[in-house]
């Protein structure tokens, strides 16, 4: 059998070859970050006055209507994608997504099932060019980021020692790959971000401080919902041993928010 979109062998009764499986999963996972560089964008645009019928300022529109329109015909599709496979995959449990977030969040858990479906080759093309007409309407570049330390293991050739690179690890906001600034090699930054913060126990801060972050890394979290997370005592609250202050942890919400069923998010 072979891959519906680059045609290279896969395994009987898979639609997608491995590599056009991660292609997909990481379109879903860069969602976040398209939503946010297009909602700079948007931001960073001033608006065109309009007159209205009785000769009085009317609300504007938006400079960079090309930008609006793609991100909307984006959200749109996300979610009408969304609602189309959870109509055909779980027709006895229908849901309802409110935000284009909780779309991807589910094509992403679904994405195993979709693979052993032939129009699975569709929504990925589609998918990816829809998240390139909005990243390519943006009118700023793209920042880069730091995310850690390289780590990886080098071989001195006069010496025969093997080393881990000191370097540092950059990617593009909406990249799912980065490289280090070093040895030049590649690293996988959804995974680097997810065990970054999964690892991060001795970083404490304000509640407030940490959904915020974790909403900047595209985890859809609000902060009236970690809250109530506090008061079950599902969250617990640690100590800053240096500042003496109470605060919680990055790992600690996002266990919490790992363990809820996808459709209670």
């Amino acid at each position: 059998m072979t891959c519906l979109v680059c045609e290279y062998t896969t395994v009987e009764g898979l639609c997608l070859c491995n590599h056009c499986d991660t292609r997909l999963r990481a379109v879903l996972d860069r969602v976040p970050a398209t939503l946010r560089t297009a909602a700079a964008t948007l931001a960073n645009q001033g608006v065109q006055p309009r007159v209205g019928s009785a000769g009085t300022s009317a609300p504007g529109a938006p400079l960079n209507l090309d930008m609006a329109e793609r991100l909307g015909e984006y959200e749109r599709r996300l979610t009408e994608l969304a609602h189309w496979v959870n109509g055909r995959e779980e027709p006895k449990h229908l849901r309802i997504f409110t935000t284009t977030f909780h779309a991807a969040e589910y094509l992403r858990a679904m994405a195993h099932h979709l693979r052993k479906r032939e129009f699975v080759a569709d929504i990925y093309l589609e998918l990816r060019d829809l998240e390139r007409r909005v990243i390519s309407a943006a009118d700023r570049p793209i920042q880069k980021r730091p995310l850690g330390e390289c780590g990886a293991l080098l071989m001195d050739d006069a010496t025969n020692v093997i080393t881990r690179c000191a370097g540092v690890v950059e990617g593009h906001e909406t990249a799912t790959t980065g490289r280090c600034r070093e040895c030049h090699r590649e690293h996988d930054l959804t995974q680097r971000i997810t065990d970054r913060f999964a690892q991060a126990w001795h970083h404490i801060a304000p509640l407030s401080v940490v959904v915020r972050a974790l909403n900047d890394a595209g985890y859809p979290i609000k902060y009236e919902r970690a809250k109530k997370w506090a008061q079950r005592g599902k969250l617990h609250p640690r100590c800053d041993l240096k500042s003496r202050q109470e605060g919680h942890s990055p790992a600690d919400v996002l266990i919490v928010f790992q363990s809820i069923p996808l459709s209670k998010r």
